[in-house]
């Protein structure tokens, strides 16, 4: 749960609208924001990540301007709407709001990467590793435990050649869910 002070609420939204005027030239943040449904949700373990990511890169100044003391469940659904701003967020800390993009890349893959490095993440890379079709196969169905929105499925065009379809996803997929799969086969070899 996010630990709010009482009075909080009206600085909630002005920091909220702070942190979207710092990207939003140069990202499409605020046409995104408006097109996710209210009922979009997230796991607090996504929210818990990105203080932590920018922590990790030595570079956490931007993102604790924005949202320092903020505490997360991590197996709660939250809004995807405060998720979203926190990543571009996160990844305007690591790259410079001009290069958020390239950040949330960063972000994503960072995740990937860590996940990958844990107990639980070595178990299930050495199952998977040597096929990239399952280790999609396995991200997908980790998506769906975490994400109460839209539609990710695999379109096989062969026995190494697949296709991900998106359908409803409000997260920057050339940027952010790119830098998930990079940082999975990268952890991969």
């Amino acid at each position: 749960m996010m630990m709010v002070s009482p009075n909080s609420a009206s600085s909630d939204s002005t920091r909220l609208e702070r942190a979207v005027a710092l990207v939003a030239p140069y990202c499409d943040i605020v046409e995104r924001l408006q097109a996710v449904p209210p009922s979009a949700r997230v796991r607090g373990l996504y929210l818990k990540s990105l203080g932590d990511v920018a922590k990790s890169a030595d570079r956490p100044d931007l993102y604790e301007r924005f949202f320092a003391g903020e505490s997360w469940s991590a197996v709660r659904m939250y809004p995807l709407r405060d998720y979203m701003v926190r990543l571009a967020i996160a990844g305007a800390a690591l790259q410079g709001p001009e290069n958020v993009h390239r950040g949330m890349h960063d972000v994503w893959r960072t995740n990937a990467t860590t996940f990958a490095s844990s107990l639980l993440g070595r178990a299930m890379l050495r199952l998977l590793s040597n096929d990239p079709v399952r280790l999609t196969e396995q991200g997908l169905a980790a998506r769906r435990q975490t994400y109460q929105y839209g539609h990710w499925s695999i379109v096989r065009h062969g026995p190494r050649a697949i296709e991900m379809v998106y359908r409803e996803e409000y997260i920057w997929i050339e940027s952010a869910i790119a830098g998930g799969a990079v940082g999975a086969f990268e952890a991969c070899g």
